[in-house]
């Protein structure tokens, strides 16, 4: 994979659009759009949220549709500049396991397995990546060694790594593990619904979670146990927190950059301070166009791009957190997630 940037992708919203996108999108690294259809046109998407190139080089795309719920894999590189990716497969289904429901972000471990989040089961899932040797690739792993240890006779949905405390669908039958031990929170008001959102891993193979409803992150190591929770910087509180993006090259082991859209503020969290179990972030952007954040990304300089859902635009934003301004011009639906993009891009 070639090392210099070559743009980003774009998913959105396709609910709330005039027109809606159940597309991709494709854009260059000074914010021109490349492309309007990254995906393979041959199939039709419903609800496309989070993104990630996989182990294998390909393409995995998280469909949100309640009724079609799905990890789809793509080609990750186009056959000519201008060719969509070629679609691939449902590369895991609800058939794996039930925790696969309204999917948010998915997520590749040190290993080359799969994680993701899904909104209304409540839960974090581990699939087998591509090309396992351990079992059959996009088939549900054994649930986390603490749920094992801990919850030997618990009920949980095949893979659960990260469980719920509560959720829209499955509790019950799926056995409440307490916020103290991970366990993760769900509400809904006034239409409004707060679950687990974005999801990342760091460079030791820790799993940070959005519990959104709880307004934390919550870490865990790589048996599933609970390290810790951010929750908040040294003068504020993270609320409502929803995206996730990890930068290996920044801070002494990596910095996580946490989106919390309910007071317009974008924290970082050096990841060094969980071997200290120190949890405090750093308020690094404090702006209103933050306050319907979605997506973030961060570029190999170390600037930062954030998803606008109220101005259904992307922010650009330096690694010290100075505003550079519009990144895109607006778009016609909301932007979900972006993606940076090194090697070959759809429309390149």
């Amino acid at each position: 994979m070639a090392s210099s940037l070559t743009g980003f992708y774009i998913s959105f919203s396709g609910e709330k659009g005039d027109p809606s996108i159940n597309q991709v999108y494709a854009v260059s690294p000074q914010g021109q759009v490349l492309s309007q259809q990254v995906l393979d046109p041959s199939q039709t998407y419903d609800e496309l949220r989070g993104m990630a190139f996989g182990p294998d080089g390909n393409f995995y795309l998280s469909q949100a549709s309640k009724h079609a719920s799905a990890i789809l894999q793509f080609s990750g590189t186009p056959s000519t500049s201008s060719s969509p990716l070629a679609y691939l497969s449902q590369f895991v289904t609800p058939a794996a396991s039930g925790g696969l429901l309204h999917p948010y972000q998915s997520a590749f471990d040190a290993n080359g397995n799969l994680f993701v989040s899904s909104q209304d089961s409540n839960v974090v899932s581990a699939f087998y990546g591509p090309g396992s040797t351990q079992g059959t690739p996009g088939q549900a792993m054994p649930n986390s060694a603490f749920l094992q240890s801990n919850y030997a006779s618990g009920t949980f949905y095949a893979g659960t790594f990260v469980p719920a405390f509560s959720a829209a669908v499955g509790i019950p039958p799926n056995t409440s593990v307490p916020t103290a031990q991970g366990g993760l929170t769900f509400t809904s008001t006034g239409g409004t619904q707060h679950s687990v959102r974005g999801i990342a891993f760091d460079s030791a193979g820790n799993l940070y979670v959005t519990d959104e409803a709880a307004n934390r992150v919550a870490v865990f190591n790589s048996g599933g146990t609970l390290l810790g929770t951010i929750t908040v910087s040294k003068n504020h509180a993270l609320s409502d927190p929803v995206a996730l993006c990890f930068d290996a090259n920044a801070g002494s082991q990596g910095l996580l950059y946490i989106g919390s859209p309910g007071n317009a503020r974008l924290f970082s969290y050096d990841v060094s301070g969980v071997s200290g179990n120190e949890f405090t972030a750093n308020v690094l952007i404090q702006d209103s166009k933050l306050d319907k954040l979605s997506g973030i990304a961060v570029d190999s300089d170390g600037n930062l791009y954030t998803g606008d859902r109220k101005d259904k635009k992307i922010y650009k934003w330096s690694a010290k957190g100075k505003a550079e301004g519009a990144f895109t011009d607006a778009f016609t639906d909301e932007p979900e997630q972006i993606i940076a993009v090194y090697g070959s891009i759809v429309g390149g």
